[in-house]
């Protein structure tokens, strides 16, 4: 992490692409991944093939706990739906 700690890298933070992640390629020949978050933290994240790995993973896991969130809701809704009385002469 690189914090934009003086108002020269604040404002190359600030005019770089916000959470997009991008990379290139550095002078030895290795691949560094990189995005700005001038939101947050005010910094740049930095990181090598690994760290990039890392940050696919969490995100799959963070697209797989939002669809378990949102696949508990709907069994929810569902089952509120059936435990609903229905018209009075049902019951007789």
């Amino acid at each position: 992490m690189l914090p934009a700690d003086n108002e020269q890298r604040l404002s190359v933070i600030q005019s770089l692409p916000r959470l997009k992640m991008r990379y290139y390629t550095g002078k030895s020949g290795r691949v560094q991944y990189w995005f700005a978050d001038p939101d947050f933290c005010n910094c740049i994240y930095i990181g090598d093939e690994a760290a990039y790995q890392r940050y696919q993973n969490l995100k799959i896991q963070e697209q797989i706990a939002q669809q378990s969130q949102m696949a508990a809701a709907e069994e929810e809704a569902a089952a509120e739906q059936m435990a609903m009385p229905g018209p009075f002469w049902w019951a007789y």
